[in-house]
């Protein structure tokens, strides 16, 4: 199973992102995958970050503009931080870490 790239955005790419970070790393872990390569920034930074890497999903832990994520899937990180639905948020990640 080949490693991930993973954007993890949020408004100033510190505190809550960190968290976010932290949670996916640890999911992958748990389940015996690849730790994922994180690109942890801030939302004004996503549209470059798509633009030079091969991102497979965003965890935004806020609200994302869509016309800046380019198709590509996102996963609210926003549970990550609330511990609201977080079970649910931490199951789309692992299908997400697993996907071909």
């Amino acid at each position: 199973m080949s490693q991930k790239t993973v954007i993890v955005a949020c408004a100033s790419s510190m505190i809550t992102s960190t968290m976010a970070t932290n949670k996916i790393k640890e999911i992958a872990q748990k389940n015996g995958l690849p730790e994922p390569r994180v690109l942890q920034i801030k939302f004004s930074e996503v549209q470059g970050a798509l633009a030079t890497n091969d991102v497979d999903f965003i965890v935004p832990t806020g609200k994302l503009q869509e016309n800046v994520t380019q198709g590509v899937k996102v996963i609210s990180g926003t549970p990550f931080v609330t511990g609201v639905n977080e079970e649910k948020a931490a199951n789309l990640v692992l299908e997400a870490l697993k996907a071909d």
